[in-house]
């Protein structure tokens, strides 16, 4: 149940971090924080949603999250690119090196990954309390089988954070990291001050 609207929650993202009243400020803290250099800004859409204007100031109404990445990946490209040079498959940044556990910037950081990202990567992310496994078909194990933008999550004990992919792992660990870090002391009063409205915020 959406913790904002009391309509049912649908998708991995409310699943995983229920739209309580913060739910706004933190989400869109983390978006901007993917955005930064791409000339693209969002905010909050009042009802639901998030309103995107791009580079020529056209404005675009996303419903949820991965909606908005998809189309943040038509307009500038991926916003998460691995370093190519970066061959590892799994890397672990203990629970010290970790950032407070923030659900909704562990959403947004993995919509991100999936929608605007360079493709699927059989992506597993560990972080606050979650495992989100990136969708396979049934019976098939090789790259070429998953699905883009299909997670499933579930449940899991343990800190840190663990990012598990076919290659550039250590690279998307710390940029989740980074995402997930607390927010500046240096944030402007507007920066600060949480949407009005955040129904259906997804």
């Amino acid at each position: 149940m959406c913790g904002v609207c009391g309509r049912p929650a649908t998708g991995w993202t409310e699943r995983v971090a229920p739209l309580d009243p913060g739910a706004a400020t933190a989400r869109h803290r983390a978006v901007r924080r993917l955005l930064a250099g791409t000339r693209i800004t969002v905010r909050p859409w009042p009802g639901g949603g998030w309103q995107l204007a791009d580079r020529a100031g056209r404005r675009h109404h996303c419903a949820d999250l991965p909606a908005l990445w998809t189309t943040v990946r038509s307009l500038a490209g991926p916003v998460i690119a691995p370093d190519p040079a970066d061959l590892t498959r799994s890397w672990t940044l203990p629970g010290d090196e970790v950032p407070r556990p923030d659900p909704h910037a562990l959403v947004v950081w993995t919509a991100a990954a999936l929608h605007a990202g360079p493709g699927p990567r059989g992506l597993t992310v560990r972080a606050a309390g979650w495992r989100l496994t990136e969708a396979v078909a049934p019976g098939s194990l090789t790259p070429g089988s998953l699905t883009p933008g299909t997670l499933t999550p579930v449940r899991c004990a343990g800190d840190g954070l663990t990012v598990e992919a076919l290659s550039g792992a250590r690279t998307l660990a710390r940029r989740l990291a980074e995402v997930m870090a607390p927010a500046p002391q240096g944030l402007s009063a507007q920066e600060r001050r949480p949407p009005v409205d955040q129904t259906g915020l997804r």
